[in-house]
């Protein structure tokens, strides 16, 4: 009896742990395009030349950064961590490769923070194209990491972020040729 309660126990941590670790992605992602929304009005407020509306953005990329996007992404790291211990996936092959994307995730999230504080200070940051650009990197992410996780295939999670970078480069393309045709 106490042998079946125990595996209970088990499963319901493994349980709360992925949930929280779900809930944790989503607000980390959450951040990640409102931040890249936000250095974008800050661009836009720059160019402009809009201090009320700089000073504006500028706070608001703050909180968000502090509020949503560093604590989410440091709770992600928690119970996906501690979830992985659990089920004991640092000794599969699928989860290296998740785990490799989401450091290099984790790069660009400390890349849009340096933007944030490059740009606070009003040093050269990208063009706001650029900036746009930038903002759809988490998609890529969350479609390279989810199909990893869920079909337990490195393949699977370079098939997809392929998929996407395709339709990406067919997009910017699209959208060169046509700001090229009108100018």
């Amino acid at each position: 009896m106490s042998i079946n309660l125990l595996n209970g126990e088990c499963f319901m941590a493994i349980l709360y742990f992925k949930s929280l670790h779900i809930i944790f992605i989503i607000a980390w992602f959450s951040g990640l395009f409102f931040m890249g929304r936000m250095l974008i009005y800050q661009k836009d407020a720059i160019q402009k030349e809009s201090e009320d509306n700089f000073e504006l953005t500028k706070a608001g990329a703050k909180r968000v950064w502090y509020i949503i996007t560093l604590p989410s992404m440091i709770l992600t790291y928690v119970f996906g961590l501690g979830l992985a211990g659990h089920v004991g996936a640092f000794t599969q092959g699928w989860f290296h490769m998740k785990f490799t994307l989401v450091l290099l995730f984790t790069a660009y999230n400390l890349y849009l923070n340096r933007l944030r504080n490059r740009m606070n200070k009003k040093l050269s940051t990208p063009s706001g194209l650029k900036l746009r650009l930038l903002n759809e990197v988490p998609f890529i992410f969350i479609i390279a990491i989810v199909f990893t996780v869920y079909f337990r295939s490195t393949y699977s999670g370079i098939w997809a972020t392929a998929v996407v970078l395709a339709f990406g480069a067919i997009g910017g393309l699209v959208a060169y040729l046509k700001k090229r045709k009108k100018s």
